[in-house]
């Protein structure tokens, strides 16, 4: 479970080491090396469990979807952001 986000719907695959965390922050917290910036991310939506990629360089508002059980991941306007911010420093 996440203490930086509330309500994590999704996982982050980090490119780095291969592991899942629910994000960025857990990343630094459990390893010793920095995640790896990549533009193409892979998420595991905690509703259904199915894996999926996105583009986070072209990143749209249909993109807040699970394309597998359109589950809304990103809940509200600051997480919005606030993951973003996260996304953002990882991968530019």
């Amino acid at each position: 479970m996440c203490k930086h986000i509330l309500n994590a719907q999704v996982s982050i695959r980090a490119p780095c080491c291969k592991q899942w965390f629910d994000c960025a922050e857990c990343h630094a917290e459990a390893q010793t090396h920095k995640l790896a910036r990549t533009a193409e991310m892979a998420f595991l939506c905690k509703k259904c469990k199915k894996a999926f990629r996105k583009d986070m360089s072209a990143y749209e508002e249909s993109d807040e979807y699970c394309p597998h059980c359109d589950n809304h991941y990103v809940s509200n306007l600051f997480q919005l952001a606030s993951a973003m911010e996260r996304v953002c420093a990882v991968c530019c």
